[in-house]
């Protein structure tokens, strides 16, 4: 009980906190919705008695209350309902981002999917859960090291990186056009070669950093629109053509 009321509420408490406030009330009804074949199981699967100990817990700490009530067959049966404490916190949860990548396989799209059943808005949400990871991502896909570990972590971070960007809409049109053979030829002589660093978004602008060598970093300033229609995110390989003072940005197909 004290480690809800801390807000360390599981998973599984969470999620049936949400359902119970989009009106399932009933224990039964909360647990087939964590079957395989239901739309949370998708996610994230739980057997029935998990699902009814995480009922109690919440019942126990007060954020959900049970009254009786007759089932269509008139069997007497246990209504839930949120209490306004157990609203605060489910309103906490569902606006705080994952923070670790490997949370966002199963709680980052558990929120997305309950907070577009609660009809909120998910732009905001999810350039959210992206800042929060900013860091942690650019950490991995800095490191150097040639091991097998390393190598797969810095994959995660690309893979995380391109999918909230792809979820946020900053995936252009053209991206999975993946049979185009444009051969790339420019009057700008120097064309270095480069990677991704981090990408970040203004109004009309996006501030692009690339990394040329270990150590060695420029920037580059080009339109957003631009950025969505090269599909760029950190771990991305592009050209960094330099004339006079300006730092144009450049993806060869792959």
């Amino acid at each position: 009980m004290e480690a809800i009321r801390n807000s360390h509420i599981t998973l599984i408490e969470a999620t049936c906190l949400a359902l119970i406030s989009q009106g399932s009330t009933h224990g039964y009804d909360i647990a087939k919705r964590f079957h395989p074949d239901g739309d949370i199981g998708e996610i994230f699967t739980q057997t029935n008695p998990v699902v009814y100990r995480a009922l109690k817990s919440l019942e126990a700490a007060d954020l959900v209350k049970s009254t009786d009530a007759l089932g269509v067959r008139k069997q007497l049966k246990f209504a839930l309902s949120m209490t306004e404490e157990g609203s605060r916190v489910l309103n906490s949860w569902l606006n705080a981002p994952a923070l670790h990548i490997r949370d966002l396989r199963q709680e980052f799209l558990v929120k997305l999917h309950l907070r577009g059943l609660a009809g909120m808005k998910q732009q905001k949400f999810i350039a959210l859960q992206r800042d929060a990871l900013d860091n942690v991502l650019s950490q991995l896909l800095a490191n150097p090291a040639r091991n097998a570990v390393a190598m797969w972590r810095r994959e995660q971070a690309r893979a995380v990186a391109r999918f909230l960007d792809e979820l946020s809409g900053e995936e252009s049109r053209e991206a999975n056009n993946g049979d185009r053979e444009d051969f790339l030829q420019l009057s700008a002589r120097n064309q270095l070669r480069a990677k991704v660093l981090s990408v970040k978004h203004g109004g009309v602008l996006s501030t692009v950093k690339l990394e040329l060598d270990p150590g060695q970093t420029m920037t580059a300033t080009i339109t957003r629109e631009a950025t969505n229609a090269l599909a760029l995110a950190p771990g991305t390989e592009v050209l960094g053509l330099c004339k006079a003072t300006d730092v144009l940005v450049a993806r060869s197909p792959s």
